[in-house]
């Protein structure tokens, strides 16, 4: 999910090339995952949090000329062009409506843990649901990422951007709490898997986080967690030729709304 961004220039970049990197690392799981549910030729699905589209533009192949895919996000700067069964549309998940039973599938990917009013959010992604559609929810688990043996300076700030301190509402760890919230959402053929990777420099696997971090670092000076003189060293820390870490932990879970 986009968050909405400043008009600097580098910072967009940054943020540009992160979500590309998450997309190269995590596209993947997410299409088998889709592919699980039986997403094909015809369906109407709702991408939330669309980033810059890769998923998005993957479903448009997948539902054909006869389908379409809605894709939303809060802030669509970073949203690549897409097919024309694709809608692109600029939603807030928290505060605008979204269509009743309207699709076969509605999948979300790190969104629901930057969204203060998550809670209410999942009724309504269920909602938006045909009966007998499926809601598919990835999630980060970050509880142990940020605790791995990491040498200073870097550990001190992977465990406050580990911990989402820096955030009053954000829950880097929602992903716990979304099997219980489908079920009593009144969801069914819940399933849960969950997945973890080596993350190293100069690759997608690790880039996602390290850009973050870079795209961070201002903001942790500015707050007086960090101090300017360590900047430097945190960031050729995690970019050491060789260096390596253990990534947080990836949930997807699925559950189908009843056929009436």
């Amino acid at each position: 999910m986009s968050e909405r961004y400043g008009t600097h220039e580098t910072e967009v970049d940054i943020e540009r090339e992160r979500l590309g990197m998450l997309a190269a690392v995590r596209d993947p799981r997410t299409f088998a995952a889709l592919s699980q549910v039986g997403v094909t030729s015809g369906m109407q699905v709702l991408e939330v949090g669309a980033g810059s589209g890769s998923v998005s533009a993957w479903l448009s192949g997948k539902v054909g000329p006869d389908g379409q895919v809605l894709s939303i996000d809060i802030d669509l700067q970073f949203h690549a062009q897409m097919p024309g069964n694709v809608i692109v549309q600029e939603l807030d998940i928290e505060n605008d409506p979204l269509p009743s039973e309207e699709f076969d599938i509605v999948h979300a990917r790190a969104v629901l843990q930057h969204v203060s009013t998550r809670e209410e959010v999942i009724p309504k992604l269920a909602d938006a649901l045909k009966p007998g559609g499926w809601l598919v929810l990835e999630e980060g688990q970050f509880l142990g990422f940020g605790e791995q043996g990491l040498a200073e300076p870097y550990k001190t700030i992977h465990q406050i951007m580990a911990s989402g301190s820096q955030n009053e509402w954000h829950d880097p760890n929602f992903g716990l709490q979304i099997l219980d919230r489908m079920r009593t959402n009144g969801l069914t053929e819940l399933d849960v898997s969950g997945d973890v990777w080596a993350m190293r420099p100069g690759e997608p696997s690790g880039e996602w986080w390290f850009l973050a971090l870079e795209r961070a670092m201002p903001r942790l000076i500015e707050a007086g967690v960090m101090d300017k003189n360590d900047e430097k060293k945190v960031l050729n820390q995690v970019r050491e030729p060789g260096f390596v870490m253990l990534s947080p932990v990836s949930m997807i879970t699925i559950g189908r709304k009843p056929i009436k």
